[in-house]
């Protein structure tokens, strides 16, 4: 759900995720899904400009793809100094096996430590975890992870088995959901709906999560949730839920 809103609230959690970017400490950020997770993480990449996201993969292999490709991307001196892929980097690294992709990924790592975030893990097993574990304790490294609860991570919540280490996003206070459905209702254009009775009841609806906001917003602008200026909001949130819920 990309927009061009502003990311409203969680400013402790983004000083808190600032300082560990800083310093190379590792974070686990706990919420659940549409509570902006992603969208903290990339607004503290985009402040650093550094850091290697890679969007959780369900098998080791698409992990370690995915990962390598970045390093390519980002000219990353430490794997392109042990790889050779030829005129076309993409279609060599589809090539390699798990085996090989590991030693390269944990040798460029070890040489040329970069902040390596995991947006999204979701029921990680042992190979998945073996792997991480060495990437987790190299020297200099920092691993930014997300994840709904420590029970959606599978295995991989035992690399972060410190709580000092965990950060749990909170629902929006009243006031700071307030604005954010003004600004999402401005953003998607609906200043000519009867807006008083869907704030009211969208607001109450979302209890907090952003994603849930934006999206009922977004929803409005749909005619199927309309009757003239007033929102059908009983559909308009069952969709809501179906998608939220897939």
């Amino acid at each position: 759900m990309e927009t061009e809103l502003p990311l409203v609230g969680m400013a402790r959690e983004q000083q808190r995720l600032s300082a560990a970017f800083s310093r190379g400490e590792s974070l686990l950020i706990l919420a659940p899904r549409w509570c902006g997770k992603t969208r903290l993480i990339k607004e503290l990449l985009r402040a650093q400009e550094t850091g290697l996201y890679v969007a959780w993969e369900s098998t080791l292999h698409g992990l370690l793809l995915a990962m390598a490709r970045l390093l390519i991307d980002t000219g990353h001196a430490g794997f392109l100094g042990r790889v050779k892929p030829g005129a076309d980097p993409k279609a060599w690294v589809s090539r390699q096996t798990s085996i090989h992709l590991k030693g390269l990924l944990w040798s460029a790592m070890e040489k040329m430590p970069v902040p390596l975030v995991l947006d999204g893990i979701s029921r990680a097993g042992f190979p998945a975890y073996r792997f991480l574990q060495r990437i987790y304790h190299t020297p200099g490294m920092s691993v930014l992870a997300t994840a709904r609860d420590l029970a959606a991570m599978g295995v991989l919540h035992r690399l972060f088995w410190d709580p000092r280490h965990i950060v749990h996003i909170p629902p929006l206070s009243e006031r700071e959901a307030a604005h954010l459905f003004d600004l999402a209702a401005a953003h998607f254009h609906l200043r000519d709906l009867d807006l008083e009775e869907f704030r009211e009841k969208a607001l109450e609806s979302a209890a907090g999560n952003p994603g849930w906001i934006i999206e009922m917003c977004r929803l409005a602008t749909e005619p199927q949730y309309l009757a003239g200026r007033h929102v059908k909001f009983a559909p308009l949130r069952i969709d809501t839920l179906i998608r939220f819920a897939g």
